[in-house]
């Protein structure tokens, strides 16, 4: 689980970007807060903020070609803005980013929160519009 302490800062960054964290909040250590019409999941545990969205489900076709694209994408920096992405257990491409909670400013926290937003928004339309059955 979450140390009480890091929940704490991240609701207040939450509140600093006029968001009512309770309004958000998903479960004790996760909350869900909508930006450029993306959801991003904000969990944290054990040290560490996960910033988490989801970009598509796992395409039916073209299934190496679309691995190839993500395993590209993640080492493509200009193009991830550091994020990484994965497939879950529901068969879905999701972004994350990771970045342990030590030290962790506002300017930081709102930066991971526009960059995974950015990469979202700007992925899924490009992964859709070449791999969507």
């Amino acid at each position: 689980m979450a140390d009480l302490n890091d929940i704490e800062l991240i609701a207040s960054f939450l509140k600093d970007l006029g968001i009512d964290p309770e309004s958000v909040k998903k479960a004790p250590n996760i909350w869900s807060v909508s930006q450029n019409g993306s959801a991003i999941y904000i969990i944290v545990v054990k040290g560490f903020m996960i910033l988490q969205s989801k970009i598509m489900s796992l395409p039916h076709s073209n299934i190496s070609t679309f691995y190839r694209k993500l395993l590209e994408l993640n080492d493509n920096v200009e193009e991830s803005l550091g994020a990484s992405f994965g497939i879950n257990r529901n068969n879905e491409i999701i972004l994350k980013m990771l970045r342990p909670t030590t030290n962790l400013t506002f300017n930081e926290f709102s930066y991971y929160l526009t960059s995974i937003s950015h990469v979202t928004t700007q992925q899924t339309r490009e992964l859709k519009e070449r791999f969507n059955d």
